[in-house]
């Protein structure tokens, strides 16, 4: 290709190749050609790096062949798609063995790529506030750091499918699942810990996902988060390791596994997260400080956390409710309702309504005890709690909670 002797200035310039890459059935073949052909004229090897892929089965781990039938062309899957997704799933899939193409992980893929839709959604939509640094806010700094670190070494190692996986931990279970979730309610204290770590990790994805980073950067860039050009222009994320700090990521590892029990309890007790619980037993290995404790209440919302020391970790939950407990789960649901109808108006965050509900007496009475609480989850500066009347309002709609129902207006 490079027309060697004719163009020799083409051939110095990209030769030695960095890196060369084919499938296991040209060791003896190509690669060994030019090694035997390169040692013979120039004394030196013809390229850096070799990358060996293996080849493609199907699910039954037979090799695709025209013969057999069961070949799948690359042009319709990348039609279907899209070529950052199968330049995703074959950078993950393949490790130098061959493997069996499974298209079900492809959509397994897409989920993925909405996470990181979704978060970029969440960040544009927050506002800044006075940055206020929590525990929560040095364990995801310290993540960051570790993990372009890692992830850094993998992919100068030539290992994709170990770099696509340590991207993947840290942009959907700790940044998305862990983070993100913890700081919902103080968002805009964390605005710019929230770009910085969304930039690192388009950078981190751009080699693999070199298009779908560049639509998210190109939107950002509008809004003036970001200067560079292109992200492929942008600079590789550095690694500040004063910043790392491995205690509290293990602190964290193990907060996470408390808070996975704990909602899975809460699944099996078929107990919604928005009714609080008087209390839960916590059994783990590790001393746990006030910071996390009052994590964990807040994500598994429980008012008291007991420990005992046990080197399994276990979250048994009383799960009793009372009037209280029940009053304040009734105010929690109505108030993810108006949240949700005022999003369907198109209201921002900032946006001051009135807010009318219409129920019965019971719910009436119930919810009038905790009128201060949806008062300030749903930025309402007055709200109304009637059993008559739902006909004077144009902006309504109507709900259901538990056995109870009833209309919401806005004004």
């Amino acid at each position: 290709a490079l027309n060697y002797p004719k163009e020799e200035k083409l051939f110095k310039k990209f030769w030695p190749a960095d890196i060369n890459i084919e499938g296991k059935d040209q060791v003896r073949g190509w690669w060994n050609s030019q090694i035997i052909l390169s040692e013979i004229r120039f004394a030196k090897k013809p390229f850096e790096n070799i990358l060996v892929h293996g080849m493609v089965l199907d699910l039954g781990k037979k090799k695709m062949s025209k013969s057999l039938g069961n070949i799948i062309s690359p042009q319709e899957l990348v039609k279907t798609y899209g070529r950052d997704l199968m330049r995703y799933y074959l950078s993950k899939t393949s490790k130098g063995e061959d493997f069996g193409f499974d298209e079900s992980e492809i959509k397994d893929i897409e989920k993925i790529f909405m996470t990181l839709t979704n978060i970029n959604q969440f960040i544009r939509q927050t506002e800044s506030g006075k940055e206020k640094i929590k525990i929560e806010d040095k364990w995801i700094i310290s993540r960051l750091n570790s993990s372009i670190k890692d992830i850094t070494e993998s992919y100068d190692k030539l290992k994709y499918y170990e770099a696509m996986q340590k991207i993947e931990d840290f942009l959907v279970k700790d940044f998305s699942k862990t983070y993100i979730k913890i700081i919902r309610d103080r968002a805009g204290e964390t605005k710019e810990i929230l770009q910085k770590t969304n930039e690192s990790i388009l950078k981190l994805l751009a080699p693999v996902v070199p298009f779908l980073t560049e639509k998210i950067w190109q939107e950002l860039r509008k809004e003036k988060s970001v200067k560079e050009e292109s992200i492929h222009l942008s600079d590789w994320p550095k690694v500040d390791m004063k910043k790392i700090d491995k205690k509290l990521e293990t602190e964290f590892n193990v907060l996470s596994q408390i808070i996975e029990s704990g909602l899975r309890e809460r699944d099996m007790a078929k107990i919604g997260l928005k009714w609080p619980l008087a209390s839960a037993k916590i059994s783990c290995d590790e001393i746990l400080s006030k910071d996390l404790i009052e994590i964990i209440k807040s994500q598994l919302n429980v008012k008291q956390i007991e420990l005992k020391k046990n080197s399994e970790i276990k979250v048994e939950l009383d799960t009793k409710m009372t009037p209280e407990l029940e009053a304040e789960g009734y105010a929690r649901e109505i108030s993810r309702n108006i949240q949700a109808f005022r999003k369907k108006l198109g209201l921002q965050k900032k946006d001051v309504v009135e807010t009318v509900i219409i129920t019965d007496y019971e719910l009436k009475n119930i919810l009038a005890k905790e009128e201060k609480l949806i008062k300030e989850r749903t930025n309402s500066k007055k709200l109304d709690i009637v059993t008559t009347g739902k006909e004077r309002f144009k902006s309504i709609i109507e709900f259901k909670i538990k056995d109870k129902k009833g209309w919401i207006a806005i004004r």
